[in-house]
């Protein structure tokens, strides 16, 4: 049996108060303009699609699919006004594996901080996580882990958010990366 990390994504926003939309193409409805795809392909196949038959509605979502061995991830870079931004996506994660102890799968949804010379400040992780990965949280990270397989929404206000991580000074945030991503460790037997 092989592993399979799968990421559907229905739509990602951050907006301000204003209601400015600050994700350029959030609801994949332009395919994937303005997104970065990023493959470490060692093993297996991956796949990144926009369609509307995902989910039960007739708007656009998008998924990342990654078999066996690293990962496919969708990107954005996104410079903020401030971190009075609302931050929502509506995602369904699935990790699957074979039957090997040592391997493991994940699907993610990652905000990464940024600072205005885009180093990385820490991040908050949204994933469902299958076998022997277990990322905890930090001063830095903070790790929302994800046990059901449906559609759900997460949002949360990213001012918020960064109170769940002391290591960061909200004041120091000026971008965010959002990252979609789908990995595995390897085949498994």
């Amino acid at each position: 049996m092989r592993k399979a990390c799968f990421f559907l994504l229905l739509s990602v926003f951050l907006t301000t108060g204003f209601g400015q939309q600050l994700v350029r193409n959030g609801d994949f409805e332009d395919s994937l303009n303005y997104w970065t795809l990023e493959v470490n392909n060692n093993q297996g196949s991956y796949s990144v699609k926009c369609d509307t038959v995902y989910q039960p509605d007739p708007d656009y979502e998008v998924r990342v699919y990654k078999s066996m061995r690293y990962s496919a991830l969708l990107k954005q870079t996104v410079d903020l006004p401030s971190t009075n931004v609302q931050f929502s996506a509506s995602a369904r994660l699935i990790a699957t594996k074979g039957t090997t102890a040592s391997y493991y799968a994940y699907a993610a949804l990652i905000l990464q901080y940024l600072n205005a010379a885009d180093s990385v400040l820490g991040n908050t992780m949204i994933v469902k996580k299958i076998g022997n990965y277990n990322p905890v949280s930090d001063s830095g990270r903070h790790v929302i882990n994800v046990t059901s397989s449906a559609w759900e929404d997460y949002s949360f206000l990213l001012a918020d958010e960064l109170e769940s991580l002391p290591g960061i000074n909200p004041a120091d945030v000026a971008r965010v990366t959002i990252y979609l991503q789908a990995y595995g460790n390897g085949s498994s037997g």
